[in-house]
């Protein structure tokens, strides 16, 4: 893994300028070890690595920026998960698939985004086009941009030529497509299998593809999940390994070296797109270079995204569902909209606007949209990165493909697992008379699902200290989240008052009190103190530099 900026500039020598500020980019901006390097450069365009790779010829990790005689090229999928960022500067056009690193050599690591801070607040996630730094913005959907000479050309991606039928066997040879190169690499795989429906479907197209692969399954014996998946795998014949987890320590609480190292990994790791509530892990991992992972992430793009939470039983099914999912719309884009300024809050609702404006012609259609756009387009390209810095991953859900066959198919089926189980059917029926974890199937013959049988043992609980802590760990969140964001600016931002109520012990949303604390972490710039002890340096001090990289004057 390694992060890609691009330059292009109105002369040679701007751009020379601007590639002395990116190899000079302070290193604690960045999640793995540097030194950046030049690995393409003609004239005013130029491509840095970070760290240097061999054999780049100036494209990036993900193939979605590169650079050739022409200028410099960028392309977004449907998507979104491999992000391009955009920040035009005085005579400049900067390109990335790092927000921090366009901001930093921008100059703008401490000018935040109020429409960024804001969604993160109320959804977990950005939205939009916003990033945690003014002025650098995620490119869009199935974009295609070019830039020559410091002037960008935005146009539509062009598609691949084949229209997607809105059938079933569409969405299983979609699928089959995904992963077939998997199997034409001859690298050993391993399937993060589940008792769920996503992870299952990637199983059955892994068969059907005919790609060798293990199963692994983390949980006790006694889980349904493990009990699940063991069906799969002696259904399909395939090796199948359980991780335990580590049995839970009692009144083991984290310390607030834990808790402060956790805040500034989460800004750093995530691109400051994520909440530390989210597992995104710590700075410089080990990379694991074998076995490729894979799973059923992303596949609630194949089950409507967030319009199945709006379905309704009752009948007609379709209008009491399109009546529950405006308001189902309006409670999770506005939950914590009192915490905001009025002037942060407007800017927020604003960019939700195409999405409100699309609610009367249909609510369900809006949230399974919403979900492409956002959801996965924003958190899951947030989450995939910091995933990618440990180990090599290949997610078929988000193939452009598979989503945009699945999205042909009537949202009803999607929504009441009638795709799900018609995919099962088309490239593995043997799995599908076999139960689920924990609930049952919507469509399709009643097979009763696994649930846990009794109470489960302390011994065998995991505890997840994010939800559940104590007044201490309260107080260290309120007093980190109340003094860090003083001195960073957030209650420009934020409403302090709001937020010392969010904060007070016991802290019963424990998601906005993980939330506020992590954007104190961003914003006030102790997050570059990720790979340091547990002393917070707050406002702008050695941890917050009114600019990280100097930004070179124009030329």
């Amino acid at each position: 893994m390694y992060f890609t900026l691009a330059i292009s500039a109105a002369t040679r020598e701007r751009c020379a300028a601007l590639v002395s500020a990116a190899a000079g980019t302070d290193p604690r901006v960045m999640p793995i070890p540097g030194p950046p390097a030049v690995v393409w450069q003609d004239g005013p365009t130029a491509v840095l690595c970070w760290p240097g790779p061999d054999g780049t010829a100036g494209r990036s990790h993900a193939g979605t920026i590169w650079a050739d005689d022409d200028g410099l090229h960028a392309r977004t999928g449907m998507t979104r998960v491999d992000p391009v960022y955009l920040a035009g500067i005085p005579g400049a056009v900067l390109v990335s698939d790092r927000a921090s690193w366009a901001a930093a050599v921008a100059g703008r690591l401490s000018e935040p985004d109020p429409v960024m801070a804001a969604a993160f607040l109320s959804l977990g996630y950005p939205v939009g086009a916003a990033t945690p730094f003014r002025g650098v913005r995620a490119l869009g959907a199935q974009r295609q941009l070019t830039v020559a000479a410091g002037r960008p050309v935005m146009a539509s991606a062009p598609g691949n030529g084949t229209r997607a039928g809105g059938s079933y066997d569409a969405v299983a040879a979609a699928l089959v497509d995904a992963v077939r190169p998997l199997g034409e690499r001859g690298v050993p795989v391993e399937l993060s299998l589940t008792g769920g429906k996503d992870s299952r479907l990637i199983a059955a197209a892994l068969t059907a593809a005919q790609v060798p692969f293990r199963a692994r399954t983390h949980g006790f014996a006694s889980h349904p999940d493990v009990i699940v998946a063991a069906m799969i795998a002696s259904k399909l014949g395939i090796e199948h390994v359980v991780t335990e987890p580590r049995p839970a320590v009692p009144e083991r609480a984290p310390d607030e070296a834990d808790v402060l190292a956790r805040l500034r990994s989460a800004v750093l790791v995530s691109d400051g797109m994520l909440s530390a509530f989210e597992n995104v892990g710590r700075a410089d991992p080990r990379l694991t270079v074998s076995p490729v992972q894979t799973g059923g992430h992303g596949g609630e793009l194949l089950r409507g995204g967030y319009a199945p939470a709006a379905w309704s039983p009752h009948r007609p099914a379709r209008a009491w569902s399109e009546a529950r999912g405006t308001e189902l719309f309006r409670r999770m884009v506005t939950r914590r909209l009192s915490l905001l300024r009025p002037a942060a809050a407007g800017a927020y609702l604003a960019s939700l606007a195409p999405f409100a404006a699309s609610l009367p012609r249909g609510p369900l259609r809006t949230l399974d949209d919403f979900y492409l756009v956002n959801r996965a387009g924003r958190w899951s390209a947030a989450a995939r990165q910091a995933y990618l810095l440990r180990e090599p991953l290949v997610q078929p859900f988000f193939g452009d493909q598979v989503v945009r066959a699945a999205r042909a198919v009537p949202l009803p089926d999607r929504i009441t697992d009638r795709l799900h189980r018609g995919v099962l059917a088309a490239l593995c029926p043997e799995l599908l008379d076999l139960p689920l974890a924990g609930s049952g199937w919507k469509s399709g013959p009643r097979i009763p699902p696994v649930r846990t049988a009794g109470p489960i043992r302390p011994a065998d609980a995991a505890a997840d200290w994010r939800r559940a802590y104590g007044d201490q760990m309260a107080r260290l969140l309120r007093d980190y989240a109340l003094d860090l964001g003083a001195a960073g600016g957030m209650f420009e931002i934020v409403r302090r008052s709001a937020a010392e109520r969010a904060l007070a012990p016991p802290q019963p949303d424990s998601h906005a009190a993980w939330a506020l604390a992590t954007l104190a972490a961003l914003m006030s710039g102790d997050w570059l103190n990720a790979r340091e002890g547990t002393e917070v340096s707050p406002g702008r001090s050695a941890s917050r530099p009114a600019r990280s990289t100097p930004l070179p004057p124009p030329a």
